[in-house]
């Protein structure tokens, strides 16, 4: 998919795009690094720009250089289609949204996927059918925050991030739109 597919897919869900782009991934941008390009060691993203990590997401573009150029407005349509869509955001609660996307964007869709299903318990499988999306009203952000901070604890060789995972973790919760 190229990023012109990724436009046609977002002026399908314009309105829901547009409350995206505005109200949720501009708090997530203070916690991925924004437009600085940087590469933290052990982060097995490597290179990451906007929150999109290299290692994970070059397919997306022709070479390094095109990752490198990657606007603001790209980034939000990549995140928006492979990560907000993916995890069936529009459907969550709206004061859920965006600790959900947040904790997608930063523990991948799939690991947040089974929190949430965990949360609004049903088989937490990965996959968003239609048991699971007649649950995710029932979802709460309090669940979300504990289930995913359990996460983080149980990933003991990545401890040295423990306490920035944590950090971000409280500061999204904390946050109103």
């Amino acid at each position: 998919m190229n990023l012109n597919e990724y436009k046609t897919i977002v002026k399908n869900h314009q309105s829901e795009f547009d409350f995206f782009k505005t109200k949720i991934f501009p708090i997530v941008m203070q916690w991925e690094g924004g437009n600085k390009l940087h590469k933290v060691s052990g982060d097995s993203g490597g290179w990451t720009l906007w929150g999109i990590t290299w290692n994970n997401w070059s397919h997306l573009f022709s070479n390094f250089s095109d990752f490198k150029d990657t606007t603001l407005e790209e980034a939000a349509h990549i995140a928006f289609v492979k990560f907000y869509l993916a995890i069936r955001a529009e459907k969550m609660p709206y004061d859920t949204k965006l600790y959900y996307f947040d904790m997608a964007y930063n523990v991948g869709a799939s690991r947040a996927i089974k929190i949430m299903q965990s949360c609004a318990g049903v088989t937490a499988d990965g996959i968003i059918g239609a048991v699971t999306i007649s649950k995710m009203q029932n979802v709460t952000e309090a669940c979300l925050k504990q289930k995913r901070e359990s996460y983080y604890v149980s990933l003991i060789s990545l401890k040295k991030f423990l306490a920035g995972w944590l950090n971000r973790s409280n500061s999204v919760f904390n946050f109103k739109y």
